[in-house]
């Protein structure tokens, strides 16, 4: 038949975790921390998606303002221009925090971005 054991534990040897008397200040401990973090991270991914999701609607909605003010005034408002670029690079950033991209967390925890070059 076969050589593998059934139970994959079975020749672990002593230093199996079943088995094991390791307290909580042994290296677990560690990870107890890291997955508390990892939780406390998930709270605010979904924060900034929700954040995100304002930011993005009012984004559009602003897209809509700046057509009109097109059509009426004939040119640009570009207040709103410039408002509109660095509401849109808020979105991004709550995106990047949100998929892992970026560590620093977006405004309101830090700050409001300032895109500043023309384009």
């Amino acid at each position: 038949m076969s050589d593998i054991p059934a139970d994959p534990d079975a020749e672990a040897g002593p230093e199996s975790s079943r088995g094991s008397d390791a307290g909580p200040d042994s290296a677990g401990a560690g990870a107890s921390a890291d997955r508390k973090e990892l939780w406390f991270r998930f709270l605010y991914m979904i924060a900034y998606w929700f954040l995100g999701n304002i930011a993005f609607t009012v984004a559009i909605f602003l897209g809509a303002l700046q057509f009109v003010v097109i059509l009426v005034a004939g040119h640009k408002n570009e207040e709103l221009r410039a408002f509109s670029r660095n509401l849109i690079q808020y979105v991004w950033e709550c995106l990047a925090f949100v998929i892992f991209a970026r560590e620093e967390k977006p405004f309101p925890l830090g700050k409001f971005p300032s895109v500043t070059r023309d384009g």
